[in-house]
């Protein structure tokens, strides 16, 4: 057991992933601050929790819901204008592609951005994603298809272009 009482395998699959956690809350959110409120508040009832199966996959699915959650209460009404990222950790966007690939799923309506969250960050499948979202296999596809022709349309052109992956089971 650790000092405060918690089980050592959760303690450890905290230290382990926790940074893998924020990251996905930071990409979902567009907020750090936001995002450590969440990893924190799964963390704690997760470990009040414990054990669960599949604990890994519980949190993630943990973290994303309470993402999911958070953008709904907010009520965003998307704007031509970018907003400026209050995320300035250069420990998660070691290159410059990644940071503004970040910047340019902010401008993305919150579904298409979760769903290319989920989707490309943690390769998961769309049906999984569909359960996650609480819609369906064909919305996700949708949301994904409409999402990577919008950065198609704002990125410049490059070398690689931005693809739909692997087949989607």
């Amino acid at each position: 057991m650790a000092a405060w009482g918690a089980d050592a395998r959760y303690t450890r699959l905290v230290s382990e992933h926790a940074d893998r956690l924020l990251h996905l809350a930071v990409l979902m959110t567009g907020n750090r601050h936001d995002a450590e409120d969440i990893v924190q508040d799964v963390l704690i009832s997760v470990a009040s929790t414990w054990p669960v199966a599949y604990p890994l996959a519980y949190l993630k699915k943990a973290v994303a819901n309470r993402c999911i959650d958070l953008i709904r209460k907010r009520h965003e009404v998307p704007t031509d204008d970018v907003p400026e990222t209050p995320y300035d950790d250069q420990r998660f966007f070691e290159h410059e592609e990644l940071n503004e690939f970040f910047v340019l799923l902010q401008d993305l309506p919150p579904r298409q951005r979760e769903t290319l969250v989920l989707r490309y960050q943690f390769d998961l499948t769309d049906s999984t994603i569909a359960k996650m979202l609480g819609i369906s296999i064909a919305t996700v596809r949708s949301q994904a298809q409409h999402a990577l022709r919008k950065l198609r349309k704002t990125t410049p052109l490059q070398s690689t272009p931005i693809t739909a992956g692997k087949d989607r089971p």
